[in-house]
């Protein structure tokens, strides 16, 4: 009973943490719509795959009909077993009974009853043979599925980059709220002690003035803050698939990310980005049906071999008796002179094969600029960063010795709040920064086609985290 207890005590003490940049990734990994919807591509990929596959499977097909015409009437009754194989070889093989009434008397029907069993093969000469032809819808829709693959996964790390924003767009704004109401609070302050000095003569009125217009500042801007607060919770909630009112506690600490990008990463670039390998999958599919296409244009001529036992009689018993053998070879030309619409779909596949390759140029032209740029990008973040430092540190000092100088009389309280608010303002610039640094990080990894939980963890654990956890571990046993 107490271990029951301590093990509720322990879940309610995690439930009631605050959510951290890592539970929003994978909340919006396993719950969002937008995952649910990854999810369903995949299985509809997979679907496709298992019905291209199907068709190399036996087919049962019944060979049943009932008929009744003027004086007679037939039965028919029997099963076929259809096989293609991946040869471009189709064999059935069956049995099939047929039995004539004749329900009027001016027929006779002579051996009512008949019966076969039989073996039939056909094989397509030229076009219709061969692994790689008989095989291409099945291996397109293989190549189709793993493309699938390839872009789903490179959508959950759109996803991941999403999550990572709306974490990060909710934390600012609730800390923008709330510096808000702090220097609202600060402008009160100073109002009533600006009223207070001027009712025993120690301060001029324009003070006051000053000190009110300051506070009513403030009330107009808290009320920008919270409408901010409340988009950013709408998004959250939208990506992440929360109910209205339905939102957890937030982590507000911003960790600096220390990006984790390999030092071969201009060779791999490639190898790591989905979109290029995704590009490389519709270019293998493009070969087979380009293949296919060429194949098309010889003509296409059947060969079938046709063997089957026959019985016939008045009787369900003489039927049976397959006492008469018949076999059958022949040459069937299935294709028409006109080859018009086999050239014109050779003809698209070749405009297709330009497509891709002005595609692939693209392509690398666009991955290299993004790297580069998101490069550059997160050096210029890091400048802003540091930037941010400084100007908070001359804030700080600026705003000690405005706090001396009111305090000693020597400057009015418009120094002061000059001095509050841009101290203010620099510990939000730091908070904008962090963030926008931590975002082209994310966006840097994204490029580079590293980006996923595992980088998202490691970028944001502090150096030495893990050996110092591994440390306490080995204390505690």
């Amino acid at each position: 009973m107490l271990l029951l207890l301590l093990l509720s005590m322990t879940f309610s003490v995690v439930a009631a943490e605050p959510w951290s940049l890592l539970h929003s990734i994978d909340l919006a990994l396993n719950r969002s719509d937008r995952a649910l919807e990854l999810r369903e591509s995949l299985l509809l990929s997979q679907m496709d795959v298992a019905q291209a596959e199907h068709q190399f499977t036996t087919q049962v097909v019944p060979l049943t009909t009932i008929g009744i015409t003027q004086g007679t009437g037939s039965q028919q009754l029997g099963m076929e077993f259809r096989k293609k194989m991946t040869t471009g070889t189709t064999m059935s093989y069956g049995l099939v009974g047929n039995r004539i009434d004749a329900t009027g008397s001016n027929y006779v029907v002579e051996n009512s009853t008949q019966a076969r069993a039989y073996v039939r093969l056909s094989q397509g000469l030229f076009r219709r043979w061969g692994d790689n032809y008989v095989l291409t819808d099945l291996n397109v829709s293989g190549l189709r599925a793993k493309e699938t693959e390839i872009e789903v996964e490179r959508l959950r790390q759109n996803l991941i980059q999403n999550a990572v924003r709306v974490h990060y767009e909710l934390v600012l704004a609730r800390k923008l709220l709330t510096s808000t109401e702090m220097a609202l609070r600060r402008s009160r302050e100073h109002f009533d002690s600006a009223s207070s000095r001027q009712e025993i003569g120690l301060t001029a009125m324009a003070d006051v003035y000053r000190a009110e217009l300051a506070m009513l500042e403030m009330e107009s801007s808290i009320q920008g803050r919270i409408r901010q607060a409340r988009q950013a919770e709408d998004a959250y909630r939208e990506l992440l698939g929360f109910q209205a009112g339905e939102l957890p506690a937030i982590d507000g600490e911003i960790v600096k990310m220390t990006p984790t990008v390999p030092a071969e990463w201009e060779e791999q670039v490639l190898s790591t980005r989905l979109d290029w390998q995704a590009h490389l999958v519709r270019g293998q599919m493009h070969r087979l049906e380009y293949d296919r296409a060429e194949r098309n244009l010889l003509p296409d001529i059947g060969l079938s071999l046709r063997l089957e036992q026959m019985g016939a009689g008045d009787t369900v018993e003489d039927a049976l008796a397959l006492d008469e053998t018949n076999w059958a070879i022949q040459l069937e030309m299935l294709s028409t002179l006109d080859q018009s619409q086999e050239e014109t779909a050779l003809v698209k596949k070749k405009l297709e094969a330009a497509k891709l390759r002005r595609a692939e140029e693209a392509l690398k032209r666009k991955i290299n600029r993004e790297v580069r740029e998101s490069f550059a990008d997160l050096q210029m973040e890091e400048q802003n960063h540091q930037i941010s430092l400084k100007r908070r540190r001359q804030a700080a000092m600026a705003l000690d010795l405005a706090k001396t100088r009111y305090d000693k009389g020597l400057s009015n309280n418009l120094d002061l709040l000059d001095a509050e608010s841009a101290f203010s303002e620099a510990e939000t610039h730091i908070s904008r920064s962090l963030i926008a640094y931590n975002l082209t990080a994310v966006a840097l990894a994204y490029n580079l086609g590293l980006l996923d939980r595992q980088w998202v963890s490691l970028a944001i654990t502090p150096p030495g985290a893990d050996e110092v956890a591994a440390e306490e571990e080995g204390w505690g046993q």
